[in-house]
Parts: C-alpha cells; structure tokens; sequence
C-alpha cells in the first residue's frame, strides 16, 4: 500500500512538473495589454494618457495614448512591461496599436441598443529568446447609464480573433507555432468626470487574469 501511495505521488508530481515546463510556443500567450475601452469612440481630436496593471497569468504594467481620429474612429498606441518569466527578476517589453470603428450609437440620430465598435489590432512581445506576434480584429459592445451623480457606468465587452505566432529558441534551433486563438473580456468603465475614466475588466485568452486601468483627457 505504501509503495501504491509512493508511485502515484511520484506520477503526480511528474506529470504536474512536465505540464508547468510546457514550452512557450506551444502554449497560447494572449494579450499582456487588457482592453481598457468601451465600444463609444473617443471624440475627434481627443488624446488621453493611460495606465493600468494586469495580474494575470504575465503581470504587467500597461501604459497607452489614445486619440480620436475621426467622429467614429480611434486608435491607440500601447507598451507593456511584463514579467513574463515567475523565475526571473527579467523585465520585458511589448507594443502594441489598436483601432476601432463605432457602428451603433446608443444616443445617436437613430438610437441603437448598444455602443458598438468594430476594429483591428497588433501585438508584439519580445523576451529575448521568446517572442509572440498576434494581429487580429475584435468587437466591442457597452452600454452607458447615466448615474444620479450625473457620472457613468458602461458595462462593456470584447471579443477578439487573431493570428498568434510563436517562437522560441533553443539549442538545435529556433521552434515556432501559429494558431488562430480567440480572447474575451469583460468589464466595467466609470466616467468619474468629463475627462477622466476608471477601468475594471476580467480576461480570458491564454493570459487570464483582472486588469485595472485609469485614462485622463490631455487634448
């Protein structure tokens, strides 16, 4: 009985060792950026600085400029620092570009039942003998109510599909892999003032986690 109890440990911690030493390309890496936006575009012309923090299955510190390129259009550039590795003290870079385009308005002419957007983005993270690459598009629905503070609440969400390739280097060469992989979050977006928003989300795409995040109007 004793030696059953001893083998079946022995499997156990092997098969959970052999699980945790995946390699990297064979597992999905997902978004170290969260979503941080509701399907309602920025307004021509406006920029807004952000920061954020996801505590996922890659903690990073996020940071982003936002800027409305048209009535219905927006884009942001964003940067990553991630700690990618939990044995290492290593500090990683990623970039990234967002876009979106809002087709329903929920206070527009001719009042649809959600904000909804639809865009395209990429990803790039680098970590030295590592390194993921994703483009892909996304949709992106919220809905504002209008608090008696006369701030506002938008539960929101966002579904995204991507091309995300792999790579990793080893001693006989480098080894990479392409999937075409999905992500959701899902989330709540506070307008505290006319030029100030609060961010909290949930994610699901490979780096699951809680992301939370804060943008101000600078133009």
């Amino acid at each position: 009985m004793k030696k059953l109890i001893v083998i079946t440990i022995a499997l156990v911690t092997l098969t959970a060792t052999n699980s945790l030493a995946a390699n990297f390309y064979e597992a999905t890496h997902g978004s170290t950026f969260g979503n941080f936006a509701t399907g309602r575009t920025s307004d021509q012309g406006r920029g807004a600085f952000g920061f954020g923090a996801g505590i996922a299955k890659y903690t990073s510190v996020v940071g982003w400029f936002s800027y409305g390129l048209s009535q219905y259009t927006d884009g942001r550039l964003k940067l990553s620092l991630v700690d990618a590795d939990e044995d290492s003290d290593n500090i990683e870079i990623a970039f990234g570009a967002d876009f979106k385009y809002q087709f329903w308005s929920v206070n527009g002419a001719v009042p649809n039942p959600l904000d909804m957007a639809l865009g395209g983005f990429l990803e790039y993270a680098d970590y030295g003998l590592k390194s993921a690459l994703q483009v892909g598009g996304q949709i992106i629905g919220s809905y504002p109510f209008t608090l008696q503070n006369g701030t506002i609440l938008s539960p929101y969400g966002r579904f995204n599909v991507r091309l995300e390739d792999r790579s990793e280097e080893f001693k006989e060469g480098e080894k990479s892999e392409s999937d075409l992989e999905f992500g959701l979050n899902g989330g709540v977006a506070w307008q505290v003032s006319p030029t100030v928003n609060v961010y909290g989300e949930f994610q699901i795409d490979g780096n699951d986690g809680i992301f939370l995040g804060i943008d101000f109007s600078v133009l």
